[in-house]
């Protein structure tokens, strides 16, 4: 009984222990039909209370395998709660030179956790809105399934 409730403490703080991420916010939007139009603006609004630590924003991607682009750029707008803005252009390689998804594919789908912003203290406490927009010559991205936003804390390394 003892070793069966010793070895569940020890999984678990293993697991624990792997993780190199507080994740602070991790949400996605779904692209209405997987077509992503420069009209539409995918936005995530989150409240941030630590001034103190560094934390990284990712976006995150979900394609079909059918996208016919190597890559992606995006607009990115982050307002701040005392109404300052920073507006950020970024290209994502969804393939290498070769053809090769960047991203964990699976079946029909490539996913991709690009990092936006690394080590970034965040200003003032209070309500952050994170503005996304497709930024290709492209009006409609077709096969984009969905887009997230992730911030985490990174753990530090003893």
């Amino acid at each position: 009984m003892k070793l069966k409730y010793f070895l569940k403490i020890a999984i678990f703080s293993l697991l624990i222990s792997c993780s190199d991420e507080n994740i602070i916010f991790n949400g996605y939007s779904d692209i209405e039909n997987a077509q992503f139009s420069f009209k539409d603006t995918i936005v995530f609004q989150t409240s941030i209370s630590d001034t103190i630590n560094p934390h990284n924003i990712f976006l995150q991607l979900r394609v079909s395998t059918d996208y016919k682009w190597s890559n992606m750029f995006i607009f990115s707008e982050i307002y701040f709660p005392n109404n300052k803005a920073r507006t950020d252009t970024f290209e994502i390689f969804l393939m290498d030179k070769k053809g090769n998804w960047n991203g964990d594919k699976s079946g029909i789908v490539a996913n991709f956790n690009h990092l936006l912003y690394k080590n970034i203290k965040f200003p003032v406490k209070g309500d952050y809105k994170f503005k996304l927009i497709q930024a290709m010559r492209d009006t409609i991205l077709k096969d984009v399934i969905s887009l997230g936003l992730k911030i985490t804390k990174p753990i530090k390394k003893l």
